[in-house]
C-alpha cells in the first residue's frame, strides 16, 4: 500500500511538471455558469458576487430550486445591481439535476462552469483560465479540485481540510493517467462544453448526478480531462452527524453508479478508476481489522488500539499531506490534525459496511440530507 502511494505521488508530480507548462486561456468572459440553489440565504451572496468578479465569466445564472427560505428574496434584490450579469430563475423544486439542465436553457455561451451555492470561486487566480484551456486543447469536460473552506469553519473541517485537497488531486491524476479520465468531475467545480451537456445532462435518478454524468460522458467517447489548478473551496460539514449523512449519500450513490454503469466495469476506465475506489476499501476492512485484532492482543484494550489507529507510516504520511494542505491554507495547525484524518477513513468504511453493500445490490439511496450552510466570514 506504500509503494502505492509513493508511485502516486511520484506520477502526480511528474504529471504536474509537464502540466506546468500548459497556460491559462485568454477568452476572458466567454463562459457562463450556472448555480442550483435549494435554502442557500447564509451563503449565496458571497458566491454569486465572486463569480461575478471572475474574469472568465460572463453571466451567471441562479436557480432557485423552490427554496424555503430568503434564497428566492435575496436573488431578486441582486440581480438588479448586477447589469443584466446575474440571470435569476425561480422554480418549484425538482431536485438538483433539474435545477442544473432549467439553468442550461438559459446558457448563450459555447462553455458552461457548474458550481455549488456554497462554493467559493477565487477571482483573483487564473484556475478557469487553465480549465477553459483543457477546452480549447479538445476536452468535453473538465474538472477542478474541491478544497475546503476554512473561514467560519470548527474543527471537523480542519480535520478533513488536512488530506482533502492534495489527495484529491493525487488520486484523480492517476485515475486520469492510467483510467483515461479522472473517478468525477465534482457538482463544485465542473465546466463542459455547452452542447455536450444539451446531449447528455444531468438527471436525478441517484443523488451523486456529478458522478452519474461522468461516467456517462466517459461511457459515450467524449474527452473527460482533470485541471488540477482549478481549486475551489467549498464548505464542510460542522457536525459528524451531516458529515455521516453526507458521506452515506456519496458512498451509497457511488454503488448504484456501479449497478447504472455495469458496462464501464471492464473497461480502461472501470479498471482503473472506478473499481479500485472499491477494493481499496475492502483491502483497508481487512488491513484494519487484522491490525486491530493483533494489536490488541498485544497491548490490550485501549493501548492496543491507539497503535494501529495511528501506525507510523500513516502518521508520517499524512503529515506531509498536511504539511502542503497547511501551507495552501496558511494554517500550520493542519500538520498536527492530519491524523485525525483517520476519521474519515473509519466513517467511510463504516459506512461501506452498514450501507454501501446494500446500495450495490438493491440500487436503493437514502434520502438527500441538506448540510447546514453558515455564512461566509471575508478577510
Amino acid at each position: 500500500m506504500e509503494i502505492l502511494f509513493l508511485l502516486m505521488c511520484v506520477a502526480t508530480l511528474a504529471h504536474s511538471i509537464i502540466k506546468r507548462r500548459r497556460i491559462p486561456s485568454g477568452a476572458f468572459r466567454s463562459v457562463d455558469a450556472i448555480v442550483p440553489a435549494f435554502n442557500e440565504g447564509p451563503c449565496l451572496a458571497s458566491s454569486l458576487q465572486n463569480l461575478l468578479r471572475n474574469p472568465y465569466i460572463n453571466r451567471v445564472i441562479c436557480v432557485n430550486d423552490g427554496s424555503t427560505d430568503n434564497t428566492g428574496a435575496l436573488l431578486d434584490t441582486l440581480a438588479p445591481l448586477c447589469n443584466g450579469r446575474l440571470i435569476v430563475v425561480h422554480q418549484a423544486n425538482t431536485g438538483k439535476g433539474g435545477a442544473l439542465m432549467n439553468g442550461l436553457n438559459h446558457v448563450s455561451a459555447a462553455q458552461v462552469f457548474l458550481t455549488d451555492a456554497d462554493t467559493l470561486v477565487p477571482d483573483e487566480d487564473d484556475g478557469l483560465g487553465y480549465m477553459l484551456a483543457e477546452i480549447e486543447d479538445g476536452a468535453d469536460a473538465v474538472g477542478g479540485i474541491p478544497s475546503s473552506n476554512l473561514k467560519g469553519a470548527g474543527l471537523l473541517p480542519h480535520i478533513r481540510a488536512t488530506v482533502k485537497m492534495p489527495m484529491i488531486t493525487i488520486k484523480r491524476t492517476f485515475q486520469q493517467l492510467l483510467g483515461g479520465a479522472p473517478f468525477i468531475i465534482s457538482g463544485a467545480c465542473g465546466m463542459f462544453r455547452t452542447q455536450v451537456l444539451r446531449e447528455h445532462g444531468f438527471s436525478d435518478r441517484t443523488k451523486v448526478e456529478d458522478l452519474d454524468l461522468t461516467w456517462t460522458l466517459v461511457a459515450n467517447g467524449y474527452k473527460v480531462r482533470q485541471a488540477n489548478r482549478c481549486v475551489v473551496y467549498p464548505q464542510e460539514c460542522n457536525t459528524l452527524r451531516e458529515e455521516w449523512k453526507r458521506w452515506r449519500r456519496w458512498i451509497v450513490g457511488y454503488a448504484v453508479c456501479m449497478r447504472l454503469h455495469w458496462r464501464l466495469l471492464p473497461s480502461r476506465f472501470g479498471l482503473f478508476s472506478i473499481l479500485p475506489m472499491l477494493l481499496l476499501v475492502v483491502f483497508g476492512v481487512i488491513t484494519y481489522g487484522t491490525a486491530w485484532m493483533a494489536s490488541i492482543h498485544l497491548y490490550g484494550g485501549l493501548h492496543g488500539l491507539l497503535p494501529a489507529l495511528f501506525p507510523l507510516l500513516w502518521v508520517i504520511a499524512v503529515t506531509a499531506l498536511g504539511a502542503i494542505s497547511a501551507v495552501h491554507h496558511r494554517n500550520v495547525w493542519l500538520m498536527p490534525l492530519a491524523s485525525l484524518a483517520v476519521l474519515y477513513v473509519l466513517l467511510s468504511y463504516a459506512i461501506w459496511i452498514g450501507y454501501g453493500i446494500r446500495g450495490l445490490f438493491t440500487g436503493r439511496e437514502p434520502a438527500r440530507d441538506k448540510p447546514t450552510r453558515y455564512a461566509h466570514v471575508v478577510d
